[in-house]
Parts: C-alpha cells; structure tokens; sequence
C-alpha cells in the first residue's frame, strides 16, 4: 500500500475549490484519490498544485514535493482546525 507523508503549513479558503493547505511533502507519492484519517474520518485528497499547476502525481525526491497546495474538500476545515499542524498520512 503507498503511503504520503504531507506536512501542513497553511489552510486557506478558496470559493469554488475547496480548502487548499500548502506545505510540502515529506515522503512517498501523492496522488488524487488518495485518502487521510483524521479523528476517525475519511478525508480525500481532490487534487495537487504546485506553482498554480495542477500534478498528477509528486514524488516526496521531486523538487516540487517542497511547495505544494494540497485540495481537500471545504467540509475538511473543522477537522483541520483541531487537528493542528501535525503531519497528514495519505494512503490509497
């Protein structure tokens, strides 16, 4: 099973996306799809940018694993908020 690594620096707002959280990612690969746990809810990863550039995948080797926004869904934000800035585990 892969596994993400992302550490969170920043949560923003943003209409009609979701909440984007920068940060960069400390190891594996991260993918659309994938799926973080947080106080036993399922949270799924909608999508990845780097420099306002939609990825496919992000290797945590890759340059750009150092500047990521990461898009959850709105819904994510109280979870976030509680959770603090500890590290998210993506799996798939």
């Amino acid at each position: 099973m892969d596994e993400a690594i992302f550490v969170p620096q920043n949560i923003f707002k943003v209409a009609g996306k979701g909440l984007v959280i920068s940060g960069f990612l400390k190891s594996g690969v991260l993918r659309p799809g994938m799926v973080a746990e947080i106080k036993k809810q399922k949270i799924t990863l909608l999508g990845i940018e780097t420099l306002n550039q939609k990825v496919e995948k992000v290797k945590g080797t890759d340059p750009a694993a150092k500047l990521l926004g990461i898009i959850l869904p709105q819904t994510a934000e109280k979870l976030l908020t509680s959770f603090g800035s500890q590290e998210l585990i993506f799996k798939e």
